[in-house]
């Protein structure tokens, strides 16, 4: 077994995490280290959530009907 020393703030922010996934810290690290759990930073996981929410919307039935153009900008004031 090999030990790591983490100052008592990472610990502190590893045990939070653990707490809110319902897992131990070492099953926190574990599923890290399995691949089951996977780190992502926030602002491409807002990125993504972007772009599926723009996939969903451009499949929705009701966004099918097209505008001109001219009528947006007009809408704009352009």
């Amino acid at each position: 077994m090999t030990q790591v020393t983490l100052s008592q703030d990472i610990l502190i922010g590893i045990t939070k995490l653990a707490n809110e996934l319902n897992l131990s810290v070492d099953e926190l690290l574990q599923q890290i280290s399995q691949g089951k759990l996977t780190v992502i930073d926030v602002e491409e996981l807002e990125d993504l959530l972007d772009i599926r929410d723009a996939i969903l919307a451009e499949n929705d039935p009701k966004n099918q009907e097209r505008i001109a153009w001219e009528d947006v900008k007009k809408d704009l004031n352009l």
